[in-house]
């Protein structure tokens, strides 16, 4: 177990900046900040080109994102596996673990939360 600690350790200190950097401009897209700066950083989450010609979507930063994504998924369920293995309160683990999938359910599933779509006249 000592061995999934540490390649859960250095996996995550080796892809955190990147995930921060999608989660943080992700939340720009989210909420309509819009700049040239924040297009073409836009452009690394929708593979498109900007109108100018730029962008940040090549085919090497792909493959690092494929194997971000791969190393996410693992780092997840390396972490769920040792928050029950090792955490203090296996009930306290099973209550996050279901409060992480119920809540966004939940918000998924409440027409009140739901964006309409736009009309495009």
């Amino acid at each position: 177990m000592q061995k999934m600690r540490s390649i859960h350790l250095y996996l995550g200190c080796i892809f955190a900046p990147l995930l921060l950097f999608f989660a943080i401009s992700g939340l720009w897209q989210t909420l309509g900040i819009r700049t040239p700066l924040l297009r073409l950083i836009a452009t690394i989450h929708t593979s498109h080109e900007l109108k100018s010609g730029g962008g940040l979507s090549s085919f090497s930063l792909k493959l690092f994102v494929l194997a971000m994504t791969v190393s996410f998924i693992v780092m997840t369920i390396m972490g769920v596996v040792m928050a029950f293995k090792y955490g203090r309160n296996r009930r306290v683990a099973y209550y996050c673990l279901a409060l992480g999938v119920i809540i966004p359910f939940g918000f998924y599933t409440d027409p009140r939360t739901r964006l309409k779509p736009s009309s495009t006249a």
